[in-house]
């Protein structure tokens, strides 16, 4: 069982590479992660291909030889350059500051302009109702009796 603990091992640390590698290829920079995660791929294909040969014929693998240590090693080292690879990316790769502040500025134009636009609706609102209405006598000039509006203020 113990000669099953190395290429299991390494095969593990390789899926975790590809599936960080799957994982940084939704994020801004998947462009950068397709190569790392090709690789990670292949490297899966052969740990896998070779806990299949073990499988099938266990008496000729020595588990403490450098060809056994030599798969996980890999992975190990492979696994760190993806970890390296991501805090550098992170670090150098910026957000694209100017697409950002564009975005946010237009977004805030379009808020006050929204805002403008039902200002100057209620305006003309306003303005047609009191347009509308301005041919019309008030009611306190016209039901006083046929009275002048000065005798109203006469004692």
């Amino acid at each position: 069982m113990l000669i099953y603990a190395l290429p299991m091992l390494s095969l593990l640390l390789v899926l975790m590479a590809m599936l960080t590698c799957f994982r940084f290829i939704i994020s801004r920079q998947g462009a950068y992660w397709l190569l790392p995660c090709l690789i990670s791929f292949i490297f899966t294909v052969e740990n896998f291909n070779t806990i299949m040969e073990l499988s099938n014929s266990p008496e000729g693998y020595n588990p403490h030889s450098f060809n056994a240590i030599a798969p996980l090693l890999v992975a190990l080292m492979w696994y760190m350059m993806i970890i390296g690879f991501h805090y550098a990316l992170r670090y150098k790769v910026d957000i694209n500051k100017y697409r950002n502040e564009n975005r946010k500025n237009r977004t805030e134009a379009k808020y006050i302009e929204k805002l403008e636009r039902r200002r100057q609706m209620k305006e003309f609102r306003l303005y047609q109702q009191n347009t509308a209405n301005a041919h019309e006598k008030p009611s306190i000039y016209t039901s006083n009796g046929g009275k002048d509006w000065s005798d109203l203020f006469s004692d």
